[in-house]
């Protein structure tokens, strides 16, 4: 009788203790990129950042790779830095690209793309950007565009 008395305490305290480890675990990827085209929100679930050497000496670049987590779409955002890494606004050497994968449709090009990065080092960097993105003829309007990315 005490054996069982006892056996059913120790299940009780078991209990007790996993019952109480009820903590919501919260899980942020470790990197955002997304943008709004024409109103429609395209978003990275894939995202790739990494810094390289450029042709030109001294001249690093920013590439910012992701695809749409349905596989639909590529999109890359490149900044290539005057002189170091640092915070600030960027219009010169800024290039933008959305592709769609299976090619149904055609892809876009950054024109007068603008980055404003609130934070950069060699691990990560954080910013803003907006523009147009071009197709042939058509033009869009490229907003609300934000990174927030792990660089490898």
């Amino acid at each position: 009788m005490r054996m069982k008395l006892f056996m059913v305490a120790v299940i009780a305290v078991i209990g007790t203790v996993f019952c109480s480890c009820d903590k919501k675990t919260v899980i942020t990827p470790s990197s955002i990129f997304s943008f709004k085209l024409d109103g429609v929100q395209y978003q990275s679930n894939a995202t790739e950042a990494y810094v390289t050497d450029t042709v030109y000496a001294g001249r690093k670049t920013l590439v910012l790779d992701g695809v749409t987590n349905n596989f639909g779409h590529h999109m890359e955002l490149m900044i290539t830095f005057p002189d170091s890494l640092k915070a600030g606004t960027y219009t010169e050497d800024v290039e933008m690209s959305l592709m769609n994968i299976q090619e149904k449709e055609p892809g876009y090009l950054g024109k007068n793309i603008k980055v404003i990065i609130t934070g950069i080092n060699s691990k990560h960097a954080e910013g803003t950007f907006s523009g147009v993105l071009i197709s042939g003829e058509t033009e869009k309007p490229l907003t609300d565009g934000t990174f927030k990315v792990v660089i490898y």
